[in-house]
């Protein structure tokens, strides 16, 4: 079993990194470049300068026990020695060195997994509930569409350079456990006169600026859910917002193009394939079941059923699922960690009941389906001897969510897996009974990003800086109260702000108090509303004062930190890597040339040239190889377009020649191509058309098919068009070849008209396009 299908085109894709990499390590290609190269392969570069990350795709959030293994593996050999579980239900790997990067990525793709689309504007991993399948309440099972979903769109090459990144998740219920209304495309399953479909939500996200998702259609038949992302991506192709980072998302383009342009635009492209079943996704069966397994006595341990840690565990993260005689477990990982020795122990002991046993949980755990109930006992003593699960705490503290702040993220403010561990630490400490409370969801940032989940918490907290007396220590702006379910959603809000090193002391306070209070309210919204948002406001004021740090050095020092919190090493996003980090590259070359001018040489003039004529191409999706290349694909779309004049056109000749001489005299036009450039791109609108093909645009174009007609009444019939045509327009004439073609032309020229373009088809006739004087 495979949880998606890797395209033919992947080994080329490869191959073509290979030598990205090799290029980029001998310092031919620039490293903003190749970060824009890398991200979009799932590679990050972390907060140790030169190791990254590796991010693999499971998409529907499944990985088999041989995956998982090959993926420890490979951590324990070439990065950090664990498997880590994020928070889009995938795996990484962390701390690879850049030589090692290609071998992980070959040796990934043997087992059926691709780290394509991990980063960077592209199609990210396709997520599910993590019960679809197996929960007793699901409306149906939604697996399938992710996972036919997933290999369709990955196949597709415009899903790889897109305005920003594009998130798909689907639902199994209307308790919306995969969150959709909190990314770019959702769907929640639904039955409507007995038949399978969906509603979908759109332009939803999280993040700095977050937005709750929109409904786009009420009622999808399920045979078309392909219809709707491709329709959906491409629509974002064109006119989402490329020149902006931070208002790149799908949830800024409807922002920016309020609800009823945004359907309009949409409805525009799905419209045109709506009706075509040739698109209908395939998809795969999927069933719950195990392989039939016979275990030798030692393994089978029947006798634990009596034991009150193994019932203690199994009430707190064993779940019966709608297939009789199987359940589901959540196991619990210290900070979404798995070590390849804990690994190789869960794989071994689940290989033979088969592949489809494990989800990777958006809690960073690992949730287990189609365990025959009988072999429990068996799974509990293989979880005893793992050393990263927390099965001995209540569902609470084994569900909390962190990132991985900035122990390896460049954005990275505070440390919150330090924070997770000491609030897990001190609730433990404070003999509260958790356990009834084992919904509430504890979730941290370590800086605005929503990596850690935040705003989809009960309790939530993200990372910030804290300032006394001109020093900085860690801290966290304090936000409550999310709430979920189809068309229910509402992020948590922020409310107060406190001192890291306050925070275990904080939320043991507050959840005493709402334990006490508990019974009293219906639910925990009611007693936010009524008590809790003022109680968690006067606990932050309570904690207001913090100590100098000559008084207490410490309380500077994060949790888990080996020195006071500095700024220094913070660096630039990645994610989000890709077109104008290129363009900048360019950018500032071009202007640092132009400022010397005065004392510029062959060689100068010629870089000159190079940059200018580079800089915008990514916007056309080239990329080009060679320096010969960069000036035969910028004269070919952007000169011979004639969206930069034609009069540059022999400077860019000279230039391909490599004439640098000769280039060197004409430097004054080589500083006004670049001056034309400069200004393209700062009149560029945001889904990176020109001012000149804006006006083209306008610019209406007639035809005439004058074949058959014979000289000179084909001139005369053009005249007779052109006459009724506004300055400026276009006529595209079908001329016959010979006399036709030989004198139309030509006829037209002398009356002051100007000849675009002329190509004889491969039908014999001509093609002629004019423009009216």
């Amino acid at each position: 079993m495979r949880f998606y299908e890797t395209p033919v085109q992947l080994i080329e894709e490869q191959d073509q990194f290979e030598k990205d990499i090799v290029d980029f390590s001998k310092g031919i290609i620039h490293p903003v470049k190749f970060k824009g190269i890398r991200v979009a392969h799932g590679i990050y570069e972390q907060r140790q300068e030169h190791t990254y990350m590796v991010r693999i795709r499971c998409a529907a959030c499944g990985i088999t026990p041989t995956q998982l293994k090959k993926v420890a593996e490979l951590a324990e050999k070439y990065g950090s020695s664990e498997v880590h579980f994020t928070t889009r239900s995938e795996v990484q790997i962390h701390e690879v060195l850049i030589q090692d990067v290609m071998t992980v990525i070959r040796q990934l793709h043997q087992v059926g997994l691709s780290t394509r689309g991990g980063g960077g504007n592209t199609i990210r991993n396709i997520l599910t509930s993590p019960n679809s399948g197996i929960d007793p309440l699901e409306v149906f099972d939604v697996e399938p569409y992710a996972i036919a979903l997933t290999t369709r769109l990955i196949a597709e090459p415009d899903s790889w350079n897109l305005p920003r990144k594009f998130k798909i998740a689907f639902s199994n219920s209307p308790q919306d456990t995969a969150y959709t209304q909190a990314t770019c495309l959702g769907f929640v399953a639904k039955i409507q006169n007995g038949k399978k479909g969906f509603s979908v939500y759109c332009a939803g996200g999280m993040g700095a600026k977050p937005m709750v998702g929109h409904l786009l259609i009420e009622f999808l038949p399920d045979y078309q859910v392909y219809h709707v992302a491709k329709a959906l991506k491409v629509m974002f192709d064109k006119h989402g917002n490329r020149r902006s980072k931070t208002s790149s998302r799908l949830k800024f383009l409807w922002k920016k193009l309020d609800r009823s342009e945004f359907l309009r635009l949409f409805h525009e492209e799905f419209d045109k394939i709506q009706q075509d079943r040739s698109l209908d996704l395939v998809l795969p069966l999927i069933e719950n079941k195990a392989n039939s397994v016979s275990f030798s006595p030692d393994v089978l341990q029947n006798n634990l059923h009596q034991d009150h840690s193994f019932q203690t565990w199994k009430n707190r993260y064993v779940f019966t699922q709608k297939q009789e005689g199987f359940s589901s477990v959540l196991i619990p990982l210290r900070l979404g960690d798995l070590l390849k020795s804990d690994a190789d122990l869960l794989c071994d002991f689940l290989m033979p009941f088969g592949d489809n046993l494990i989800r990777c949980d958006r809690s960073q755990n690992i949730r287990l389906r189609n365990i025959p109930t009988a072999y429990l006992p068996s799974l509990f003593n293989v979880l005893t001897k793992m050393k990263q699960t927390l099965i001995h705490t209540p569902f609470v503290l084994g569900n909390m969510i962190n990132c991985t702040g900035a122990q390896t993220c460049k954005l990275g403010i505070c440390l919150p897996r330090g924070l997770s561990d000491e609030i897990r630490e001190s609730l433990t400490a404070s003999q509260l009974p958790l356990d009834e409370i084992s919904d509430f969801k504890i979730h941290m940032s370590g800086c605005p990003n929503t990596c850690g989940m935040h705003h989809v918490a009960d309790l939530g907290f993200f990372g910030k800086i804290g300032r006394k007396e001109g020093d900085i220590y860690p801290a966290y702006n304090v936000l409550l109260g999310a709430k979920r379910g189809e068309g229910l959603a509402q992020y948590a809000e922020r409310h107060a702000e406190i001192a890291a090193k306050f925070i275990p002391e904080f939320v043991v306070k507050f959840l005493k108090v709402y334990l006490e209070k508990k019974a009293q309210y219906d639910h925990y919204q009611a007693f936010l509303q009524a008590e809790g948002i003022a109680l968690a406001k006067q606990l932050c004021e309570d904690y207001k004062q913090v100590p100098s740090y000559h008084e207490n050095p410490s309380f500077y020092q994060d949790f888990g930190a080996k020195r006071r919190l500095s700024l220094e090493d913070m660096g630039t996003a990645e994610c989000s890597a890709g077109m104008f980090d290129m363009i900048n590259v360019d950018k500032k070359e071009i202007e640092f040339l132009q400022s010397t001018s005065t004392d510029a040489d062959s060689e100068l003039v010629y870089r000159l040239a190079f940059h200018t004529a580079r800089m915008l191409l990514v916007t056309r999706g080239l990329d080009a190889k060679t320096d010969e290349q960069v000036f035969d694909h910028f004269s070919k779309h952007f000169i011979t377009t004639e969206i930069v004049p034609l009069s540059f056109l022999d400077v860019m000749t000279l230039a391909k020649l490599g004439l640098k001489e000769e280039l060197f005299k004409h430097k004054q036009t080589v500083l006004s191509l670049a001056a034309c450039v400069l200004e393209l791109y700062q009149h560029m609108d945001d889904s990176l058309r020109f001012k000149t093909e804006l006006k083209q645009e306008q610019i209406q174009t007639f035809e005439k098919d004058f074949r058959g007609v014979m000289c000179p009444m084909n001139f005369v019939k053009t005249k007779l068009a052109l006459s009724t045509m506004k300055s400026g327009e276009k006529l595209q004439i079908l001329l016959d070849d010979g006399e036709p073609i030989q004198n139309v032309p030509n006829s037209i020229k002398l009356e002051g008209h100007k000849i675009l373009n002329q190509v004889q088809l491969s039908q014999g006739h001509w093609q002629v396009l004019i423009e009216k004087s």
